[in-house]
């Protein structure tokens, strides 16, 4: 017998969804919660410090966080937190990062990354204010799809 579940979040399928809400623990040891952050813009950022061909979209999301720091929160998630460890985020932060991005390791128990279906580094989600995905796409801050919808949802806000 052959069992067919649906993944809400592994398509664009997703889009339009309420975002499922989590709490992890950033580098500072502050707790993050997703629904915390409503009233603004939210892209979470899926990867590793480890990963090597990640620090140029780190870079790209360094200077995409400094044009709209005001505007959107960014939360840079490990989703490897058996080989990253705080230490490695806030050193990958120094290099690569933006000092005031919000970088957390993932649950070891409960993992943010299964509960978004994030299965490649440089996974992203773009949220609206009220919690809604917005975009889903990897290595995508260039992606004129992704900066649409980020345009629409910093209008929906004003």
């Amino acid at each position: 017998m052959m069992l067919l579940v649906w993944n809400p979040f592994s398509s664009s399928e997703a889009i339009g969804q309420r975002a499922p809400d989590f709490a992890l623990h950033d580098t500072e040891g502050r707790t993050v919660q997703l629904s915390a952050l409503h009233g603004k813009p939210v892209l979470l950022y899926f990867s590793t410090a480890w990963c090597i061909t990640c620090r140029g979209e780190t870079r790209r999301l360094a200077r995409f966080y400094e044009r709209y720091r005001d505007q959107v929160h960014v939360l840079w998630i490990s989703f490897d937190p058996f080989n990253d460890s705080v230490e490695d985020l806030r050193e990958h932060r120094r290099l690569y990062g933006h000092p005031d991005f919000r970088y957390a390791l993932d649950s070891r128990t409960k993992p943010v990354a299964h509960l978004y279906r994030v299965q490649e580094r440089g996974t992203m989600l773009l949220l609206s204010p009220q919690g809604e995905i917005l975009f889903r796409g990897v290595r995508a801050i260039g992606d004129p799809k992704f900066l649409q919808r980020l345009h629409q949802a910093l209008k929906s806000q004003i």
